[in-house]
């Protein structure tokens, strides 16, 4: 499910401002899992539930106000696949009264409210039931924990949180005191229920809407305990459960983790910041240009442990020329450009019933002299590049501007190996917010592409 973390952001975690139309933008880019951090309003919005970065400089904006742009959207997209508010709540009892009573409200019949008691007989409804719906993940009324443990360290997170204000402010001393218990007019409204992470073993009996958010650190963490067992207990866990994975506090800047590896695992959510078009970004938009951009898609046979493993294979690939390519940014006036292109193999290897992550350049075309419109690279040789799992392994297609001091990102594309198909093929390029519009309308790869059967 294409997912986002801390959705509200327009830059960095700890100054930048809060915007409704970044949820807005998120949902235009494919975006189904909406994060909002909620907490009590103060001063201009006292008494009122607000979405911000707690114990940060980020600005705050009313929990109503995105409410209302969700249902813009889901009105306008009336057969989108379901809209799904990750609410990480920090609100007082009367605040969170006020979260039920909008959502109830704003929402109307948009809003789908589960039925806890066959929630809980694992009874869960399919996405393709839920069309043009909105679900809400959040908390048991039992849980006093936190959802996400970005603000409380562990013995197996020891590091200090960087967002955490040290000083004895109201807002921390509540924070360091009992959590507040979620109300039960809210708790109705949820149909995933977040759970702190033990172990596995433990976490599969539980029912099927529980779910565990895991921080980026743990994600090799948990990979590295047991000998490589836990991998497989992991995506046996993720066949009939969810997992949430977001990237590390310590990601100030807003850059995101790889997602190939959280994707092996068979993890449902894998949270990223949509602000920052970064490779991992760039990844996810591949991934979910599947099913027609739905913003949903199946995981493979054998995540879903309905088949075996595939076997490594070989990708051998050369770059022939290129058709209407952009100057970097998109800009119409300046120096015709030199272009080349980064073919890179983003991948997940099993070292002895170890699995990491493993990035590999496949090959790197040379610089055409001021020749944006029909570079000609003819590229005699396959260059070739080992696959190592082929059901999950991404290529990306990076086109570059070759420049004396920095060279510049032009234009891209991400394509799960499992969607490449042999021959001469046309490898369409996409600005860095997805998109084919202005003078990214033609611009194209031709290449030819071979592969081992498997």
């Amino acid at each position: 499910i294409n997912s986002s973390h801390n959705t509200y952001l327009t830059g960095d975690q700890l100054r930048s401002t809060s915007s409704v139309e970044c949820y807005m933008s998120a949902l235009r880019r494919g975006c189904k899992c909406l994060e909002l951090d909620c907490w009590d309003g103060e001063k201009n919005f006292k008494g009122v539930p607000v979405v911000f970065h707690g114990h940060t400089l980020t600005s705050k904006i009313a929990f109503e106000e995105i409410i209302l742009g969700v249902k813009g959207y889901v009105q306008s997209n009336p057969d989108t696949y379901p809209i799904i508010l990750s609410l990480e709540n920090h609100c007082s009892h009367p605040c969170q009264h006020g979260m039920a009573t909008m959502l109830k409200q704003i929402l109307g019949k948009i809003l789908w409210s589960p039925n806890q008691a066959e929630i809980e007989n694992g009874i869960l409804p399919s996405p393709a039931s839920l069309r043009g719906k909105v679900i809400v993940k959040g908390k048991h009324p039992s849980d006093t924990k936190e959802e996400e443990e970005k603000d409380l360290p562990t013995s197996d997170e020891p590091e200090d949180d960087p967002y955490k204000d040290s000083s004895s402010s109201p807002q921390n001393k509540k924070a360091a005191g009992k959590k507040p218990k979620i109300v039960k007019e809210l708790a109705d409204l949820t149909l995933f229920h977040g759970t702190k992470y033990k172990s596995f073993e433990t976490s599969i009996d539980e029912p099927p809407s529980h779910m565990h958010s895991i921080t980026e650190p743990k994600i090799d963490k948990i990979l590295n305990k047991g000998g490589g067992e836990n991998a497989g207990l992991w995506r046996s866990y993720n066949v009939n459960h969810m997992t949430r994975t977001y990237p590390s506090v310590f990601r100030v800047d807003s850059s995101n983790y790889n997602p190939v590896l959280a994707w092996s695992m068979g993890s449902q959510l894998v949270a990223l910041n949509f602000q920052t078009s970064d490779t991992p970004l760039l990844l996810n938009d591949g991934l979910f240009k599947q099913n027609g951009g739905c913003g949903y898609v199946k995981k493979p046979p054998c995540i879903l442990g309905e088949a075996g493993m595939k076997t490594s294979t070989r990708l051998r690939m050369r770059i022939l020329c290129g058709s209407c390519l952009p100057k970097p940014h998109g800009a119409t006036e300046g120096e015709y450009i030199d272009p080349y292109v980064l073919v890179s193999v983003h991948d997940v290897k099993n070292d002895n019933g170890k699995e990491s992550f493993v990035t590999s350049k496949v090959l790197e075309t040379e610089s055409i002299d001021d020749n944006g419109f029909c570079p000609m690279w003819n590229q005699s040789e396959f260059k070739t590049a080992t696959i190592h799992n082929p059901d999950v392994a991404m290529i990306e297609f990076s086109l570059k501007e070759s420049d004396p001091l920095i060279d510049d990102k032009v234009a891209n594309a991400s394509i799960p190996f499992s969607c490449l198909r042999r021959g001469y093929r046309s490898i369409q390029l996409y600005d860095t917010h997805n998109t084919r519009s202005g003078p990214f309308g033609f611009a194209t790869l031709v290449v030819e592409i071979d592969y081992d059967s498997n």
